[in-house]
């Protein structure tokens, strides 16, 4: 029997009876849809931490400054380390070739006003090199110089939702804000997170940063130790003036494949300059990528296996509604090998019906499983990626579980003993 007459007759067989074949696919349209919107769910994710690394850059490290309090930080003092300082930085670009530029900054205390307005914000110490490596945009004005720092001049950059807090809509260039008690003048505006970094600013996700940078002031960092100083208590490092000078250095090294050796290498050499205290810490975007996607790898291997019993118990329906209609169609089995059909043709014939429910259950949870991701895309605000691999996957899975489950009643069917079959009532 030709192809085209087997699924002929499969199609025939299952607009027969169009409930029972629609009942039956259920198992199958459920069991796809949800393979398909948890994978489409995951690519989403892994998706969203590609570009949050991005944004941070997949070639740079950050050097951290490490809380040390009561006896550790007498134990480190005595032993003449002074924490993180601009010494370090400057020390680390000379002694490690590997360095294309190190970027420090200093967290400060001290509150920013302007115009009887005094919004939430965080003031930040920064030399040049930070907003490029940081990836951050100018909206308009310029950035800190090199000038501004020699001289540590008063100016300051605003990070956007800062600047409308202060100045509404308003250009804030040229207007003059108190840090503190100190007047400094605004150079500079930057654009609007966008992308990975906002993902990583409201929800969370791989975050390198604990603050809200849309809320930053940058000033040059020679006037941020000049100018300001944090509160002298000798029982906490980050509040006594003499240690940690600088809160965290953002340092770029020549290529993501040499990240971890230059890891390695600047952590001995901070450790030598700090005399053997482990006052500081290493973070590398990079290696939280990777620990990001082995827990998104096993989330995704378990929710499909789960969305897949939905698949297995679709699949024990088709062979139960096969089983059923073979023994319903026993006469016209025995009606069809009477007139010459071989038991390959009987076969062929059961097992497309069986494969055509399975396909058609499959193409529907694939709608279905799209549909799925745009809601949780649209309702919960996660991001959903629909692959053209998942949906290959899907239909190969429809397929198969149809071959599978609909080949023992097939079979059944063929093995039929055409006079035993004709004499069915």
């Amino acid at each position: 029997m030709y192809p085209r007459q087997l699924i002929s007759i499969g199609i025939h067989g299952l607009l027969l009876h169009k409930l029972r074949s629609l009942l039956t696919m259920l198992g199958i349209i459920f069991g796809v849809a949800a393979v398909i919107a948890m994978l489409a769910i995951g690519a989403g994710a892994r998706q969203a931490t590609l570009r949050q690394i991005e944004a941070y850059g997949a070639d740079t490290i950050y050097v951290k400054s490490r809380k040390l309090v009561g006896d550790s930080l007498r134990d480190a003092k005595r032993a003449g380390s002074a924490g993180l300082s601009l010494q370090d930085v400057a020390y680390l670009k000379a002694a490690c070739s590997f360095i294309v530029d190190a970027a420090p900054q200093t967290l400060l205390d001290n509150k920013v006003s302007a115009g009887g307005r005094e919004p939430r914000s965080n003031v930040v110490g920064v030399d040049p090199a930070y907003l490029r490596l940081t990836r951050q945009v100018l909206a308009e004005g310029r950035p800190i110089g090199p000038g501004d720092l020699e001289s540590g001049r008063r100016v300051a950059v605003l990070a956007p939702a800062l600047a409308r807090a202060l100045f509404a809509h308003r250009s804030p260039i040229g207007e003059v804000i108190q840090i503190g008690y100190q007047p400094y003048r605004v150079v500079g505006v930057l654009a609007d997170l966008t992308g990975a970094e906002a993902d990583a600013a409201e929800k969370g996700g791989v975050k390198v940063r604990t603050r809200d940078s849309s809320r930053d002031v940058y000033i040059p960092i020679t006037a941020a130790l000049e100018y300001f100083s944090k509160i002298r208590d000798t029982a906490d490092s980050d509040k006594d003036p003499t240690y940690h000078k600088v809160s965290e250095v953002i340092v770029q090294v020549q290529s993501m494949e040499i990240l971890l050796p230059a890891k390695r290498i600047i952590a001995k050499v901070l450790k030598r300059l700090h005399r053997d205290r482990e006052d500081f810490e290493l973070i590398v975007p990079l290696e939280i990528l990777e620990q990001s996607r082995k827990t998104q790898d096993i989330f995704n291997l378990v929710m499909a296996l789960i969305a897949s019993l939905s698949l297995l118990v679709g699949g024990i329906g088709i062979m139960n509604i096969m089983l059923a209609s073979v023994t319903e169609r026993t006469r016209e089995i025995g009606i069809r090998r009477s007139l010459g059909a071989s038991q390959r043709d009987i076969l062929g014939q059961f097992l497309v019906e069986a494969t055509m429910i399975s396909l058609t259950g499959g193409l529907l949870g694939i709608i279905g499983g799209f549909a799925m991701a745009q809601a949780v895309r649209l309702f919960l605000g996660w991001e959903t990626v629909t692959t053209l691999s998942s949906i290959v996957l899907a239909v190969g899975v429809s397929c198969a579980v149809g071959v599978i489950f609909g080949f023992f009643p097939a079979r059944s069917a063929a093995r039929m003993d055409p006079i035993t079959a004709l004499r069915y009532e």
